[in-house]
């Protein structure tokens, strides 16, 4: 049974990668604190668990900041390191963001991300994390990946706030927070499987995610059509954080009508499931490929610059075309490269009139638009690993690069739809990771992490900067929250 009324120092809401990240630096902190899981223990984690484990961090040194975060590596293969990677600065992880968000982040915010990156990686490589070498992705601004992904990110996340003697709490849903007379928040109402109870903190981390799981929030921020989307991720990301932040007077900031999004299986469920790969149905060849809607136009430059900073934007293109849908096409010298597609839906044939009739697709616009296509390439020499530089010319809407002519039997096409992941907007934080009223001041005693916090991603996303976030924020929420309580 539930305590009817218990008390701790730091209570973190959402058990996901920022509120594991904020729970272990609370109870490193020496703080007594508990964490609130809205699912099942069977289903713990959010959508940390279905990510693929790719943290981006400023870094200049192989040797010093890279490498002592990897496992066993061969000798060959730090060589090969050696000669393919190039130091990702604090300065250009800065500027990626900047690009892609077309300077809307807000720069105190990044600046305090890029620069606490690095030793918040280090941090969880001193937690047990391992990270191997994942620099043949294109674009090689994301050089390790974590071994065993998201889910173990979840897994050893947990385990480590256990044996920390953090209180796990499951199927604990906050519908209110709690506040004291002076205006501070000291705890929140919670509905467990006991019913209803009150869970009183010194300090309270909100670390519990958007509301890409919330179709009508969906609806009401980002617009028509994201009903029909599917999620990728958990159904327990729904807004009660927000909302309950919002109730008290907490300041709405950021990117509201955005979020990411990104290509998936046109068959994939409405939510993921824990059954095989985690990312099995993520469809992110795109630039390698042309991608056609029902009408069999093209309608995004699909090579406008390398994956990680397009397939966030990628799924709104998709959800904007006529029913939500889209196909992917390559051709024999291109059907190689995109991964993760041996189960993907589609189809192949030996000519494009096939394909397009197995696709359901009317086969004479589709022709004309590979056809078209075909001849706008221009010279060059194809490179899938960097932007290369071969385009087309004269299109409406021309392939800046790894413009490779459709011509080479067997033709493959996959149909696609879109998923969402998370969305950008949110409360409004300071970089103490206090969360700030309407009135601009902060609410004493309340702070927020990871994806609940707004400001950091606009219109785009660069691959791996999400989990840098959760992670990051979250530790220095963590801290910021334990050394209140510590001092009340």
């Amino acid at each position: 049974m539930s305590d009817p009324e218990a008390r701790y120092e730091v209570l973190v809401i959402g058990a996901g990668n920022a509120g594991l990240a904020a729970a272990i630096a609370a109870a490193e902190s020496g703080a007594k604190v508990a964490l609130l899981e809205k699912a099942t223990k069977d289903l713990r984690g959010g959508n940390t668990y279905f990510t693929g484990g790719d943290l981006r961090f400023g870094w200049s040194s192989l040797d010093d900041d890279v490498l002592p975060l990897i496992g066993s590596i061969s000798e060959n293969e730090i060589k090969q390191m050696r000669e393919m990677v190039t130091p990702y600065t604090q300065e250009k992880f800065y500027e990626d963001i900047m690009r892609v968000t077309e300077g809307y982040s807000n720069p105190e915010l990044l600046q305090q991300l890029v620069s606490e990156s690095l030793p918040t990686i280090k941090w969880l490589r001193s937690l047990g994390h391992v990270w191997y070498p994942s620099y043949d992705e294109p674009g090689a601004s994301v050089v390790v990946t974590m071994n065993g992904g998201g889910a173990r990110l979840s897994d050893l996340g947990f385990d480590v706030a256990a044996k920390m003697g953090v209180d796990i709490r499951y199927q604990n849903i906050v519908t209110e927070l709690l506040k004291d007379k002076r205006g501070g928040i000291n705890g929140a109402y919670v509905l467990t499987p006991e019913g209803y109870t009150k869970i009183y903190a010194k300090a309270v981390v909100l670390a519990c995610g958007g509301f890409e799981a919330n179709a009508a929030m969906r609806t009401a921020y980002l617009g028509e059509g994201w009903d029909r989307v599917k999620v990728r991720g958990v159904p327990f990301n729904t807004g009660d954080g927000l909302r309950a932040a919002w109730d008290i007077g907490a300041q709405s900031y950021g990117n509201l009508s955005g979020c990411h999004a990104t290509p998936q299986d046109i068959d994939r469920p409405a939510f993921s499931v824990r059954i095989g790969p985690a990312l099995e149905y993520r469809r992110h060849g795109y630039p390698w490929g042309v991608m056609v809607n029902v009408n069999g136009q093209r309608f995004v430059d699909e090579g406008s610059d390398m994956r990680a900073y397009t397939y966030a934007k990628t799924g709104k293109a998709i959800m904007l075309q006529p029913q939500g849908v889209a196909y992917q096409i390559f051709d024999k010298k291109t059907a190689h490269l995109p991964k993760g597609y041996s189960n993907a839906t589609g189809a192949q044939a030996n000519t494009l009139q096939e394909l397009a009739a197995k696709l359901g697709l009317e086969p004479a616009p589709f022709v004309k638009t590979i056809e078209d296509f075909n001849r706008a390439v221009q010279p060059g020499t194809f490179d899938h690993r960097d932007r290369d530089g071969k385009c087309t010319r004269g299109l409406a809407i021309n392939k800046s690069n790894w413009a490779s002519p459709i011509d080479t039997p067997p033709y493959h096409g996959y149909g696609v739809c879109c998923g969402i992941t998370f969305t950008f907007g949110g409360l409004r934080i300071n970089t103490s990771t206090q969360v700030l009223s309407n009135w601009e001041a902060p609410i004493p005693g309340l702070f927020a992490c990871g994806e609940i916090a707004g400001g950091f991603f606009y219109m785009n996303y660069a691959g791996g900067s999400g989990l840098m976030q959760g992670a990051t924020y979250g530790r220095l929420a963590g801290r910021n929250a334990a050394k209140l309580a510590k001092a009340a």
